[in-house]
């Protein structure tokens, strides 16, 4: 485990000397937070946004009113699984995109396929006190499986605990292809000799 720690810590050093990656990564978390926040009000942000006798100042500021809802409708555990996988999307997504930009794709592969993987996870995970895991919430019910959740312990809250993990296990096996990058295979070839 330390391995994959040092190699996280190394990864996260080379991705993010570049601000590029720093504003795509915050970026990405703050747009996946949001959405966690806003989702459970949607009806009513459609509603906001497609009455035209409100000033758009106005309607802003509902918007941020709304960014209370993390202390409102989100338990204390929902709201810092929340903020993980936000945080843990935005840095998996920037180090993909360091591993593309870098042209390391065949090497990574399956790392960028779990990574990415482990994102779309991240978004089964989000969800608030109320409404449970935000896909879970609305794909249950029309599969008429609504009481599998309140039969879970955490009634649906252990999406968010395994989208955490799933996206920081995908993060350190990134991590390693980025710490450890596999040697080019025609560099290593070696001379043929001529006779």
């Amino acid at each position: 485990m330390a391995r994959y720690l040092k190699n996280l810590y190394v990864a996260l050093g080379v991705v993010f000397a570049y601000p590029a990656y720093i504003m795509l990564a915050g970026a990405l978390a703050i747009a996946t937070f949001l959405l966690a926040v806003w989702f459970p009000n949607y009806a009513l942000i459609i509603q906001i946004f497609s009455d035209s006798s409100s000033p758009f100042s106005d309607k802003l500021a509902i918007m941020f009113s709304l960014l209370g809802g993390i202390s409102t409708n989100f338990s204390l555990f929902s709201a810092a699984y929340t903020i993980a996988i936000a945080v843990l999307f935005g840095i998996t997504a920037a180090m993909i995109a360091y591993l593309m930009k870098q042209r390391r794709i065949a090497a990574a592969g399956q790392n960028i396929a779990i990574g990415s993987s482990a994102m779309a996870s991240g978004v089964l995970g989000i969800g608030c006190a109320a409404c449970g895991s935000l896909i879970a919430g609305a794909i249950l019910p029309s599969l008429g499986a609504t009481g599998a959740l309140a039969m879970l312990p955490l009634n649906g809250e252990e999406f968010g605990i395994l989208s955490v993990v799933l996206l920081f296990v995908s993060l350190l096996l990134i991590s390693r292809n980025i710490a450890e990058p596999a040697a080019c295979p025609i560099t290593q070839a070696t001379p043929t000799q001529q006779p």
